[in-house]
């Protein structure tokens, strides 16, 4: 699953590190101009776009003799496929991250002519070609054959996804009910590790490296208890999807008063996705953090706030499973993103900023890249179990991986949350808040907001609130508890505008 467009940030495995059942990859950051799109499970397998701004890829091999490519790693989805350097994207020299030319692969065999497809939202946008299978390797690991790829020969976007979630994600193709053997699959019956399980180390924002170890836990990559959470069933009543239940949010300050931010009894089924960039919530709890930051819609599905708030010491935390669960605190500094605007279109010296937040996405409530950049992640798929703990940022140490062996335990994991919570499509869900868009003919500053949240930060606000109009324009639905205040002027100045988180 993927979500985001605009500028983006990529990261690339540039190392690994094999042991016996356990698969080490280092992660590293490069500008890249493509964006994240999250993948539905429909038989063309169509995607829809949304906002801001990260992604990570790593480095494979495909065909004999081995051509280097990288591609997305997402946890969202299970398929891998690659650009091929027949499309005349690659032939421009646009896929930036490599690409694949099946003629110069002595094993490659083509599984069903035209049978793969990905459609995008936008028009035309989407990458088709064949099923086919060949060699592989995954960041230097051993070869796996014949594994089952998409070769997209029609292409629209510069690279690839390797998806490493559940198999019933796959796209539609002529094996038996849908499902082939995915990279995962034959990375434990090719014993390169023992358990369809993996650790993700996204790591600080501003960092250099993270970490992905297939079949592997790395104890120094996290601080306090690392917790195991049951899995919830998705929106086709299976658990087919990383959900876990998120039973609170709170905001804690500089001064160290928390305000809780979720409604009383909150149990919400929450996706863990590395393929979505920001994080989506429900509407009320959506709503306390934008109105609590002052946040302002751009008209673009995005909200602003001074870059200065980079720089708040405060913390959005999110506990996890009830009684004996884990919570991860995300300080502010890492859900602000790169600068949209200048001051002199945003009313603060510092110029406007990406917050990475937004209402849920159809119904569902996404826990992305805003969020696990602050967490130590664990997923193991054959025991339908996540589990989390607050990140070491910044540790680089490789001393302390223990194997995830074959069996139910996951090393150094408690067991102790149990509670369950209701995905958003399958509940009462609110409609997206309504965020009325505040114009004033004729200018175009874009007004900041006003904080709720006592931020520690100065802020200028210089209209005049008799002079604004408001209009009926919003981003759909009717509100759901309190709406964030927008300000946003001179609506012509914004659009088609993305921006970097």
């Amino acid at each position: 699953m993927h979500f985001s467009f605009g500028v983006v940030v990529a990261a690339f495995v540039s190392s690994c590190l094999a042991s016996p059942g356990y698969l080490r990859l280092d992660v590293h950051r490069s500008s890249s101009s493509e964006r994240l799109i999250r993948r539905s499970d429909d038989v063309d397998a169509t995607l829809n776009q949304n906002t801001n701004k990260l992604e990570y890829l790593i480095n494979i091999t495909v065909g004999t003799p081995p051509q280097n490519l990288a591609v997305t790693l997402d946890t969202g989805s299970s398929d891998l496929w690659v650009p091929a350097s027949s499309s005349s994207l690659c032939k421009k020299g646009k896929c930036d991250e490599g690409s694949f030319d099946s003629s110069k692969s002595s094993t490659y065999t083509v599984v069903e002519q035209g049978g793969f497809n990905i459609t995008y939202a936008a028009v035309g946008d989407s990458d088709a070609g064949d099923w086919a299978t060949d060699t592989i390797t995954v960041g230097g690991s051993a070869q796996i054959k014949q594994q089952q790829i998409g070769v997209a020969s029609s292409l629209v976007d510069q690279h690839g996804v390797m998806g490493v979630g559940y198999d019933t994600n796959e796209a539609a193709n002529d094996e038996p009910n849908g499902v082939y053997q995915s990279v995962m699959d034959n990375m434990v019956s090719d014993n390169i590790i023992a358990r369809k399980a993996y650790s993700l180390y996204l790591n600080d924002l501003r960092s250099t490296q993270g970490a992905i170890i297939f079949g592997g836990v790395d104890t120094t990559k996290y601080t306090g208890d690392l917790v195991a959470l049951p899995l919830q069933a998705g929106q086709t009543g299976n658990v087919s999807e990383f959900y876990v239940t998120l039973t609170g949010v709170s905001y804690t300050d500089h001064t160290g008063k928390t305000t809780q931010l979720s409604p009383d009894g909150y149990a919400q089924a929450v996706l863990l996705d590395s393929g979505t960039s920001q994080t989506y919530l429900d509407d009320d709890t959506f709503a306390a953090i934008a109105n609590g930051f002052g946040a302002v819609n751009d008209g673009q599905g995005d909200f602003l706030v001074p870059c200065d708030f980079t720089n708040v010491n405060g913390t959005v935390n999110y506990a996890f499973g009830g009684d004996g669960g884990p919570t991860v605190s995300v300080p502010v500094s890492q859900v602000i993103g790169g600068k949209a605007f200048s001051s002199e279109n945003f009313d603060d010296a510092s110029g406007g900023c990406a917050l990475g937040f937004g209402p849920p996405i159809d119904g569902i409530a996404i826990l992305g890249d805003t969020f696990l950049r602050s967490a130590y992640a664990v997923y193991d798929i054959d025991n339908n179990v996540a589990a989390l703990a607050q990140a070491a940022e910044n540790q680089t140490s490789t001393s302390s991986i223990e194997v995830i062996s074959s069996g139910t335990t996951l090393p150094g994991a408690t067991f102790t949350a149990s509670a369950t919570g209701t995905q958003l499509g399958g509940a009462a869900a609110t409609s997206s808040p309504a965020v009325p868009t505040v114009s004033l003919s004729g200018t175009t500053m874009i007004l900041a907001g006003t904080p709720t949240f006592n931020l520690g930060v100065s802020q200028v606000t210089s209209y005049s609130p008799s002079t604004i109009t408001k209009t009926a324009t919003s981003s759909g639905g009717a509100v759901s508890g309190a709406a964030p205040t927008a300000a946003l002027l001179g609506m012509g100045l914004v659009a088609g505008i993305h921006m970097a988180m």
